[in-house]
């Protein structure tokens, strides 16, 4: 092999693999881009302009002047940059999640809505959990756990919705006021609330609801809504709650 073509093969073979080299510069601009991105990601604006002013450029008059002021003179406003996450709609933290309303909650609403009773309900849901509380002023006098009428009432039209709803699991809580008490019948608030609770499950019972999906727990005065210190808040704690959440399928 002559000279003049060892030369001309030596030349192809570096022609041919300078294109590594570039692939190999771009490469890594990408990742210091992305590394940069990641850095930047959880800065604050003052922050970020801090450390965006320590980069120093030279301008068309070779001078060398901040970034952000070169920026200013081209008519732009550096803001910082979001991170890759939120960019990419990766946050969970900052994508809104849509609640779909269960068809029992509806319900409820309107018949909340088309009674007089709804000063007197709070009612919220997180996903397939409902929670219903009713204050005293329709249920029970105070001291006592027998229904008012207005009680059975509105027991009746959510005792419909329970049976259209069979897949729905109740926990019936029973509370009072701090009004102690001392009877036969009810030695402490612990009594009371029990025996209210246990007076609401037996009431869906004879509506036909399964047994098997309620329970009932009273919990005294332990856990009021507000203070004890007026009739109508007394009403408010002397409460009974609903918990209803879907069964799940096996």
């Amino acid at each position: 092999m002559s000279a003049s073509s060892l030369s001309n093969m030596f030349e192809d073979e570096e022609g041919g693999s300078a294109w590594v080299v570039t692939f190999a510069d771009m490469m890594t601009l990408i990742l210091v881009f992305f590394i940069l991105l990641y850095t930047l990601a959880d800065f604050e604006d003052e922050a970020y302009k801090e450390l965006i002013e320590s980069v120093q450029v030279i301008d068309g008059d070779g001078s060398q002047i901040s970034i952000i002021d070169f920026a200013t003179r081209k008519g732009r406003n550096p803001e910082p940059l979001k991170a890759v996450e939120d960019m990419l709609g990766m946050n969970p933290g900052t994508v809104p999640i849509d609640t779909v309303k269960p068809a029992l909650v509806s319900e409820m609403e309107s018949m909340i809505e088309y009674s007089d009773i709804a000063d007197s309900v709070a009612l919220t849901y997180d996903g397939d959990q409902i929670n219903l509380q009713i204050d005293g002023r329709y249920l029970f006098a105070s001291g006592q756990a027998e229904l008012k009428d207005r009680a059975r009432y509105i027991f009746a039209n959510l005792g419909q919705m329970f049976r259209d709803y069979a897949d729905y699991r109740i926990a019936i809580r029973g509370h009072t006021d701090d009004q102690s008490i001392q009877t036969a019948r009810y030695p402490s608030n612990w009594e009371l609330s029990a025996v209210r609770a246990t007076t609401v499950l037996r009431f869906f019972i004879e509506q036909g609801i399964d047994p098997e999906r309620m329970t009932a727990t009273g919990y005294a005065d332990y856990l009021p809504l507000v203070e004890n210190n007026s009739t109508d808040n007394r009403a408010r704690n002397r409460r009974v709650e609903f918990v209803l959440e879907k069964e799940k399928d096996n």
